[in-house]
């Protein structure tokens, strides 16, 4: 009799543990959290993230689809859910190409460019081993950054 008590007794505060347990709903590019985002249920249950982006449930959830408007909705799995932290990408905007004319103005861009190569140009360049080139090769540009944060990224949306 001792030991199905305890039995039950352990089993009640795992589901305890289990409730307190809390999702945080963040943006992916800012990866601050998104207040206001609703997560529907495969039950029939919504729940929205308060200010700091958490969300919890007493009861399981086995899947869930979290919303918000400006960010692309996203359906999660149980096991997805069980992280501390979900990422939503934001929907861009995109607006056509806009073209800016100026009735009665003529501009010369060849005689522009022509006047800023000339102006441009060295009139002594430097001869000699450039220390500064060196660091430079070993610090990585900015094209190489970019790179490797755009194969995150795709990363990240192939597992999505």
């Amino acid at each position: 009799m001792k030991k199905l008590f305890t039995t039950i007794y352990i089993s009640l505060l795992c589901l305890d543990s289990m409730a307190q347990r809390q999702t945080v709903v963040a943006d992916m590019d800012t990866r601050l959290p998104i207040a206001g985002a609703v997560v529907s249920t495969a039950g029939g249950k919504r729940l929205t993230t308060d200010y700091t982006g958490r969300f919890g449930s007493a009861l399981p959830i086995k899947s869930a689809t979290i919303s918000k408007k400006h960010y692309m909705q996203r359906r999660v799995s149980d096991t997805e859910l069980r992280q501390d932290t979900i990422f939503l990408i934001p929907q861009e905007v995109v607006l056509n190409d806009v073209v800016v004319t100026a009735p009665g103005f003529s501009f010369n861009t060849q005689k522009a460019l022509r006047s800023v190569k000339e102006n441009a140009a060295l009139p002594n360049p430097a001869q000699g081993f450039n220390l500064l080139g060196i660091v430079q090769m070993l610090v990585p540009t900015k094209k190489a950054k970019s790179a490797e944060r755009c194969e995150k990224i795709k990363k990240i949306l192939d597992r999505y």
